[in-house]
């Protein structure tokens, strides 16, 4: 829930934050955010599309985030190129408070050699193994768990009940939300005679800068080697990364994902809910998995799959269209199949004569 300014936020103030075309009267204000629809005098909301206002009508909000000048609203509003990332500047800066530093609680369990930055705020419960560093700014919750040899980088937010463990790397800005398990063992063992003998997992996880972790994520170790999350990368909550998974840049893994261990995501991909990948696989660049896709094989980069297993998405969409005929389908063909049994078993029709017609005297 946003927390509400403790004066009114003008017009020039937010566009001070966000530029664009300011529309109406600098000194008007708001003091709440709101979507759309609910808007009153009193809120800032955003408009994407003009869909919106042919399904919502004129909108009563205070001040408007635009997409193009609205001549037809009276509302004061900024028009810029993308009014939802304008809108989240806007909550960052005005609605996003950030409190003082706590420090360190001395109820802290902190192993030897711990090197902790500048301005931290490390809450009671908190648990800092040997070796740790522990960056500028960084808050941890109580409950979290820093295991032996592990860095957390600059500006770091890790909530209650984290665990990250022993040889991890967590880069600056990262967000690990609560319940997410970081560095826990892959998913290794081998057959013999029977029964299943581990293998050590031996390896680190490296998630870089600005990554975001969402509730309940699990992220296992390397067999050998580093998991790797590259920078900017945003994982919904209760996605399974196994071992030795590299997931490239800017990607997207919505909720219940699983990637099995060895798999090398491209940059810039987008993997729908309940969607799962197979081992050692290579998704290309800027590719699109549809929710609860089955991944077995290679992906191009480019390119946008659905279906399990997975297939070319407009491949999908025509397989979908047959399926609720197949009942009516698989009737027509009995009956075909009737008639051609009645067919084959009918006498057969007289052959023409092949006499040959005798020739005209004259």
């Amino acid at each position: 829930m946003a927390t509400r300014p403790r004066s009114p936020i003008t017009l020039a103030q937010i566009h001070s934050i966000v530029g664009g075309e300011l529309v109406g009267s600098p000194q008007a204000s708001v003091t709440s955010l709101a979507g759309f629809e609910e808007a009153g005098p009193n809120d800032l909301t955003f408009i994407t599309g003009d869909r919106m206002l042919k399904t919502s009508g004129p909108s009563r909000a205070g001040i408007l985030l635009a997409h193009r000048r609205l001549t037809e609203l009276p509302n004061p509003h900024i028009v810029v190129a993308n009014p939802g990332l304008a809108f989240a500047q806007t909550a960052t800066a005005f609605f996003c408070p950030v409190a003082p530093p706590r420090g360190i609680d001395q109820r802290v369990v902190r192993g030897q050699d711990t090197e902790i930055g500048l301005d931290v705020s490390i809450w009671p419960g908190v648990t800092l193994g040997d070796r740790v560093t522990i960056g500028a700014r960084v808050i941890l919750y109580p409950g979290v768990f820093i295991g032996n040899d592990t860095t957390i980088g600059d500006d770091t937010l890790l909530y209650p009940n984290v665990v990250v463990r022993e040889g991890c790397t967590i880069g600056a800005r990262v967000i690990v939300h609560s319940g997410t398990v970081i560095g826990s063992d892959g998913f290794g063992y081998v057959q013999d005679q029977g029964r299943h003998y581990k293998i050590p997992q031996l390896g680190g996880v490296t998630i870089e800068d600005d990554v975001e972790l969402g509730a309940n994520v699990t992220v296992d170790r390397a067999t050998l080697g580093q998991t790797i999350i590259q920078q900017g990368t945003k994982v919904d909550n209760l996605v399974q990364i196994a071992h030795n998974v590299t997931i490239g840049a800017h990607s997207i893994i919505v909720s219940q994902v699983g990637i099995a261990g060895s798999t090398r995501v491209g940059h810039h991909v987008m993997i729908g809910g309940q969607a799962g990948l197979a081992d050692h696989l290579v998704i290309g660049d800027q590719v699109m998995i549809a929710a609860r896709a089955g991944v077995n094989r290679n992906l191009e980069p480019n390119q946008i799959v659905s279906g399990a297993p997975v297939m070319p998405h407009e491949v999908w969409i025509k397989a979908q269209a047959v399926i609720p005929r197949l009942p009516e389908l698989r009737q027509t063909v009995r009956v075909l199949e009737e008639k051609m049994k009645q067919l084959e078993a009918s006498p057969k029709a007289p052959r023409a004569s092949k006499t040959k017609p005798k020739k005209r005297t004259r």
